[in-house]
């Protein structure tokens, strides 16, 4: 696969569906990019990071979940009423409990300074893990219109 055909998830972790789960359009989307091929080399896809995270968070297994939606293809909406049918807590305060973590995380410091550099970025202290995931997808997508290369 050229990087013209990879398809950069510009879905932020910042957003939720109606089910109010930052990062859960994000998620379906990179399992339903790689499901097809066409997910860019590096990006996690179920395994790691806010992924992992949200489905042990909300009791969801992981593995059934990325199995339905490479298997189903579903649309979000359809994603939706898979979790909201196998998640074991989606009580308010959960849904709660997990938002605040997302918006308040920081990437590790060595992941969150290569991250910083390949963006050209020199503010040390810049190191929200949403925000330099978005930076980067930016510039991934900004590479796959373009042609130019990253950085």
């Amino acid at each position: 696969m050229s990087e013209r055909d990879a398809i950069v998830p510009v879905i932020s972790t910042s957003v939720a569906g109606p089910l109010g789960i930052l990062h859960l359009p994000r998620l379906w989307l990179k399992i339903l990019l790689y499901s097809e091929g066409r997910l860019p080399e590096g990006y996690r896809h179920g395994e790691g990071g806010f992924d992992e995270r949200l489905c042990t968070h909300f009791g969801i297994d992981r593995d059934a979940f990325v199995r339905f939606i490479e298997t189903e293809k579903p649309g979000y909406l359809e994603t939706e009423r898979w979790v909201t049918a196998h998640a074991s807590d989606l009580e308010p305060a959960t849904i709660a409990a997990f938002n605040e973590f997302v918006l308040a995380a920081h990437m590790r410091d060595e992941m969150a300074a290569e991250r910083r550099a390949s963006l050209g970025l020199s503010d040390a202290f810049f190191k929200n893990a949403v925000a330099l995931n978005n930076l980067d997808d930016w510039a991934g997508m900004h590479a796959a219109v373009t042609g130019q290369k990253r950085g």
